[in-house]
């Protein structure tokens, strides 16, 4: 077990986390948005055939899709700014971003497209975020706590969406357009803590290396790692693995992501995780479940949405405490079994159509929606940002984790542009496209992911330049451990990682 670590850890692990916050809260009201009376009086238009005011399926797409291409574009955007100004430059920028966006959001009275412009801008902040917080977290994590700090940036995501589910459920009864306008404002809560915790920050050692300042580097590693730790050495090790990289000549453009077998192994891995992340469900879940429990005929959609995240909470919390200890690659495999399993079964339960439903096979949809939350929050939902940042090699890591970015976002774009008509074509049978999903997912981690649960960074460069097969990562001993060379290695010292038998 790590010994307790700095106060400026924990700080790092929550208000590094908070952006994503601001992202899980506009996908939480805007799923349960989409059900709600005043909004779509607002915006919607009456619908013959289903005898009821509602949101087309064009406006659904073009509100959720625009959004998710602010993301894409953030995330692009995100990398430069990240290599430039640093970690903490980057997520005040994207603050006050965020914080443009919910202005423009809020202030809309009857515009649909200023609405969705609004949201745009803070999907782009959310981008942002996406590419820094898991560099920034990589980068300042011990190893043997980067399973929970990396998983608190999905937790985070949970904890923005139940706030806004909650107070979406709690304005349920407002008769006026604030029924829907409140949970807007309430946003801007989330980038005003992010400025009060930025000042206690420390920026990234690495960052801070690779720009020439060696010895403000050795305060943030103080900062981090407490006045016993070797910061010298750790200097020292960081500046020689630069002049290496520099040697080799390394990260000099996005070519370098796939120039080599190992890195183009390592963007697979990066790319792959995200891309099954998001293709497994999560988007559909995420935007459209209120929608889909319309569909089936349950009534108390905006309950369902708010249980369902306090389930993402949980899970989230519970995912953090064990990260580290059961790995990432068996709870992967494990896991995408019985996620296929639930989105089969729903698809069984609901394909249809409503006419179809008792109210038995209802319930049992919804509790199969339930528990393919819960087990997705349990695992992909974190391990994938954990994943993401620890496989990347340090000269391309801004690189390869905004191609991440892109591959999740890009996968959720599809997903949300298309869900809705597909939706409406086959209902929900749409279950039988994301349970195929979860079994392809299944093969990908079996052949591509290796365990990396409790190295260090340095250890996992050197067993991806080892070329070890992906299940052979568990059990492989690093050099600098077989050399007796533990002692002058911090990030291998028994209180901050356990040692590989």
């Amino acid at each position: 077990m790590p010994r307790m670590f700095p106060w400026t850890i924990y700080m790092v692990m929550i208000f590094g986390s908070l952006s994503s916050a601001g992202f899980g809260f506009d996908q939480g009201w805007w799923g349960g948005i989409m059900s709600s009376k005043q909004f779509i009086h607002t915006f919607g238009s009456y619908r013959p055939d289903q005898q009821a005011w509602a949101l087309s399926s064009k406006q659904q797409s073009v509100g959720t899709g625009v959004g998710y291409a602010g993301v894409i574009l953030g995330v692009i955007c995100g990398t430069p700014i990240n290599e430039r100004f640093g970690r903490k430059m980057t997520l005040l920028m994207q603050a006050v971003i965020v914080s443009v966006g919910v202005i423009i959001e809020s202030t809309t009275r009857s515009s649909y497209a200023q609405f969705v412009v609004g949201k745009g801008i803070v999907y782009f902040g959310g981008g942002i975020a996406t590419n820094a917080i898991p560099v920034y977290q990589g980068e300042c994590a011990p190893p043997s706590v980067r399973g929970l700090m990396a998983g608190t940036y999905n937790a985070f995501l949970m904890i923005g969406g139940f706030a806004a589910s909650l107070i979406v459920y709690l304005c349920r009864h407002v008769s006026s357009d604030w029924a829907w306008r409140v949970v807007i404002v309430a946003q801007i809560g989330i980038p005003i803590l992010g400025w009060l915790g930025l000042p206690f920050l420390p920026e990234s050692p690495h960052w801070l290396i690779r720009h020439g300042r060696p010895e403000q580097a050795a305060k943030s590693l103080r900062r981090l790692r407490g006045p016993s730790f070797p910061v010298e050495e750790e200097v020292v090790a960081l500046q020689q693995l630069l002049a290496d990289e520099q040697e080799r000549q390394n990260a000099t453009s996005w070519a370098d992501c796939v120039s080599t077998r190992v890195n183009l192994r390592r963007t697979i891995i990066a790319v792959g995780v995200q891309a099954f992340q998001q293709g497994q469900g999560i988007s559909f879940v995420a935007n459209y479940q209120a929608v889909f429990l319309q569909q089936i005929g349950f009534k108390e959609v905006l309950l369902i949405s708010m249980i369902v995240y306090i389930i993402g909470v949980v899970a989230n919390i519970l995912s953090m405490a064990t990260s580290d200890r059961m790995g990432r690659r068996t709870v992967l495999l494990w896991s995408s079994m019985v996620l296929g399993a639930c989105m089969l079964t729903i698809g069984g339960l609901t394909c249809r159509g409503t006419a179809h439903m008792t109210y038995p096979m209802q319930i049992a949809a919804v509790v199969m929606l339930m528990l393919w939350f819960l087990v997705f929050q349990l695992t992909w939902g974190p391990l994938a940002w954990v994943i993401t940042s620890e496989v990347p090699p340090s000269q391309v890591r801004e690189k390869m984790v905004t191609l991440s970015g892109f591959s999740a976002y890009g996968t959720g774009l599809i997903i949300v542009f298309v869900n809705p008509y597909t939706q409406g074509a086959i209902g929900g049978g749409v279950g039988f496209i994301y349970g195929a999903l979860s079994l392809i997912a299944l093969v990908f981690v079996f052949f591509f992911v290796p365990e990396l649960r409790n190295r260090s960074l340095d250890q996992i460069d050197e067993m991806f330049e080892a070329r070890l097969p992906t299940r052979d990562f568990a059990s492989y001993v690093c050099g600098d451990i077989r050399d007796g060379q533990a002692e002058k290695r911090p990030e291998v010292e028994e209180e901050y990682v356990e040692r590989v038998p």
